[in-house]
């Protein structure tokens, strides 16, 4: 796979998009929820190695470039030139001798091609390109003649993964103060400097490898580095210095839906080499170019996945410097580095949280004993006063909807600035991408920012997008609009829930925003988890008061994982809204509650239509001649009683007289209707 045009390019990785092992969310039916879980291992992905120490043996320097650096840029001069005084205190008297290896690179196809540096991108021709520029920097060089097949590609061709089995090469390799790996596929460098083994030949084609040992040119590497010596690389050059689990491709997308599969692919899925890279950073695991391609997602994924705590991702003209003695880093170049602490993250394979995010600008330093960040500059703490950020729609940057870049990144340093607690930002909105995703910072007690973009501490979520419907009926009279009670009485109400989200719930609680009721209730929280899909019913009782009231029900949950630990992301409340008719209190008013019946027997569902001179309704009144609807809202006919007991176009009377009127009407109307059945 090509890269970019050679000036734009050098140090760029050739991204091979990867990823599999579809991991959904699993049904759940209502239930207890369960106490937060551990995360657990997901299908299909690798068996968690060992969690990597570092050895207080270790001696030497890496320095971890993000890729994208170019001769004449002044922080890839810089880096370059960081590279070369690390050498000079390896060498001591000497000048600096650098290995190159370019074996990342696609094997050059013909001489012509091999032999122009400036021009195209191959592992011979690369291994002049960076030859030149270590050299303007006064240091000697040495390519290394190595690619990643074995014999001639064309006649003559001094490239061959053949010589990582060089005694010769292996020595002239000995001999150097630093060893710089080039940009391309990290893939490349595994098949061409260590002898790897696989389970079966199955995961052997497709480099699933358990177990490696080293070429002697590999040997030799070794030997400069613990010498106290130089390992120094650019994209694919920076991935390959991690252990086990190293990264082999996969977009963010489809890293977060289908979750991680062992070996390579020439697809974006998500996976991983189990056996790993070269082993030289012991200190989690590696992720190159990496916000300004969103790979946040997808490492955290691998990260969970793989049972690795720390992750660290590289920006572009961006290099960690690490001291591996010390167990220290410091960041120089143009941007900033990623810390994603997975230590304490909870998964069930589709959302996770409690991942800490930390980016760390120029002039920033790492303790990795400890895991201290020393931000640059000035460094903050509590909230900032700028405006909260917008939510993106397209966080990860999806050639989907728009394709842009920082879109994680920004959304943290937005929020850090900003007077705001939390920030949220959700993937894009296409067929090709569903179901979507929401990712979610949080402000911690211990995050702190710094004025270039630096932070530490964020809570960090990714889940799917919970969400909900919620419906109220009259228990017992599910589709009977404006049921009538007595007032005074317990309305019995069931409210539904069905999750629209992608994630499960928990936690639904009811709480009434009542209006025409004289105070608001609120139950307890419901224990049931609902999955995606899946639906709930819930019981509550409201004091009906005299007349019509229409009870606002505000019904609010907790999104969860499946193993129910809470994932911290903010669950819209929804509102379901009954009405009802509280009718009097007297014998007879309490006679006709459930019928609502009019002198005349005409009635319907939401209140009765009384039609004779004088009559008198449990229902409400909008006032005289008020037609009766929905809402039991008026009583219709000459001289009818408005439910405050005053009259409209009647002889008013005293309210003992009209009670006992309205009463024997209605005693009147009951037996013409028993007469008449």
């Amino acid at each position: 796979m090509p890269l970019p045009p050679r000036r734009a390019r050098l140090g760029t990785a050739v991204a091979v998009a990867l990823t599999a092992g579809a991991l959904c969310a699993t049904a759940i039916a209502p239930a207890a929820t369960a106490a937060p879980q551990p995360r657990a291992a997901e299908p299909n992905a690798p068996a968690a190695p060992a969690a990597p120490t570092a050895s207080t043996a270790q001696n030497g320097s890496i320095v971890l470039i993000g890729g994208a650096i170019k001769p004449g840029e002044v922080n890839s001069e810089a880096i370059i030139q960081r590279i070369v005084d690390l050498a000079k205190q390896h060498a001591g008297d000497k000048k600096p001798r650098i290995a190159i290896v370019t074996t990342a690179s696609e094997v050059a196809p013909n001489a012509t091609e091999a032999a122009d540096g400036n021009t195209y991108d191959n592992a011979t021709a690369n291994g002049l390109y960076y030859s030149d520029w270590f050299a303007a920097h006064g240091a000697d060089v040495y390519a290394v003649p190595v690619d990643v097949n074995p014999g001639e590609d064309y006649p003559g061709d001094p490239y061959s993964a053949d010589n990582a089995k060089s005694a010769a090469v292996a020595q002239a390799v000995r001999d150097s103060d630093a060893v710089y790996f080039g940009g391309g596929d990290q893939i490349n460098y595994v098949r061409a400097f260590m002898d790897c083994t696989a389970p079966d030949q199955a995961a052997a084609d497709i480099y699933a490898f358990t177990s490696c040992t080293d070429t002697p040119v590999m040997a030799a590497i070794r030997e400069v580095v613990e010498s106290g010596g130089v390992t120094a690389g650019t994209s694919a050059g920076l991935t390959i210095q991690q252990g086990a689990d190293m990264i082999s491709g996969g977009d963010p997308y489809p890293s977060w839906r289908d979750g991680a599969t062992v070996g390579w692919f020439e697809d974006d899925r998500l996976a991983s080499i189990p056996s790993g890279g070269f082993g030289f950073f012991t200190e989690g695991m590696l992720d190159s170019h990496f916000a300004r391609r969103d790979r946040q997602p997808r490492i955290v994924r691998l990260a969970i996945a793989t049972g690795h705590d720390r992750s660290f991702g590289v920006e572009e003209k961006t290099a960690l410097v690490v001291d591996r003695a010390a167990r220290t880093g410091e960041v120089i170049g143009q941007l900033g580095a990623s810390l994603l602490d997975t230590s304490a993250a909870t998964s069930d394979g589709r959302n996770a949280a409690g991942v800490r995010y930390s980016y760390f600008t120029t002039g920033s330093t790492i303790d990795f004993a400890t895991g201290a960040i020393t931000l640059a500059g000035t460094a903050h703490s509590g909230a900032g006063s700028a405006e909260a950020p917008a939510a993106p729609t397209d966080i990860w940057g999806s050639y989907e909807c728009e394709g842009g870049i920082f879109g994680t990144l920004d959304l943290a340093q937005g929020l850090v600035k900003s007077s705001a607690s939390t920030a949220t930002g959700d993937t894009c909105d296409s067929p090709a991408e569903s179901p979507r995703f929401r990712t979610t910072f949080t402000r911690t007690a211990d995050t702190r920012w710094n004025d270039d973009g630096g932070f530490t501490d964020l809570a960090m979520s990714i889940t799917g997008i919970p969400s909900f419907s919620a419906v109220a009926s009259a228990t017992g009279s599910v589709g009977t609009p404006n049921p009538q009670v007595p007032a005074g009485s317990q309305a019995g109400i069931t409210v539904t829930v069905t999750n629209t989200g992608g994630t499960p719930l928990t936690g639904f609680r009811i709480a009434s925003e009542a209006s025409g009721s004289s105070a608001a209730a609120s139950d307890p929280a419901s224990t049931a988890v609902v999955a995606p899909g899946g639906t709930l019913q819930l019981q509550t009782t409201r004091t009906v008061a005299e007349g019509p009231q229409t009870f606002a029900l505000r019904i609010t949950a907790t999104a969860v994982d499946a193993n129910g630990a809470e994932l911290g992301v903010e669950t819209a409340p929804q509102t379901a809204s009954i009405a009802f008719v509280g009718v009097g209190t007297g014998a007879e008013a309490n006679a006709n509650a459930g019928s609502g019946a009019g002198a005349n027997g005409a009635s319907d569902s939401g209140g009765s239509n009384a039609d004779a001179k004088g009559s008198a309704t449990g229902s409400a009144s909008a006032g005289a001649n008020g037609a009766a609807d929905g809402s039991g809202s008026g009583a219709k006919g000459q001289g009818s009683l408005a439910q405050t007991g005053a009259p409209a176009d009647g002889v008013a009377l005293p309210a003992a007289g009209l009670l006992l009127l309205a009463g024997a009407v209605a005693l009147i109307a009951r037996r013409r209707l028993r007469a008449r059945a």
